[in-house]
């Protein structure tokens, strides 16, 4: 048994699949935002905590064209999103309460 098995974190496949669902996830997550916004939600508060998801979208979009893909982006992605989806309610009404 000399075949080496192949590690999933070193695989270029898993990264740009990774990507893929962070671009896609990135897009979604702004139009339920705009949602928001258009069914009475607080603007400047949505539209803030959307920028980090929409800066996120807009690399990996980046990422997919040119090819290149890496383990830091996906994993930093990973935790700013899960970070984001967690606090997300008390944020906006941090911001709203700032501004």
């Amino acid at each position: 048994m000399t075949d080496k098995i192949p590690r999933p974190f070193s695989s270029d496949k898993n990264k740009l699949i990774i990507t893929k669902i962070i671009v896609i996830y990135s897009a979604f997550f702004l139009i339920l935002k705009l949602s928001s916004i258009f069914q009475g939600g607080w603007v400047m508060a949505n539209l803030l905590v959307a920028l980090p998801l929409v800066v996120l979208g807009l690399l990996g979009f980046y990422f997919l064209k040119s090819n290149s893909t890496n383990w830091i982006y996906a994993l930093g992605s990973i935790v700013i999103i899960s970070a984001i989806r967690y606090y997300e309610q008390d944020l906006i009404v941090w911001i709203h309460n700032s501004i």
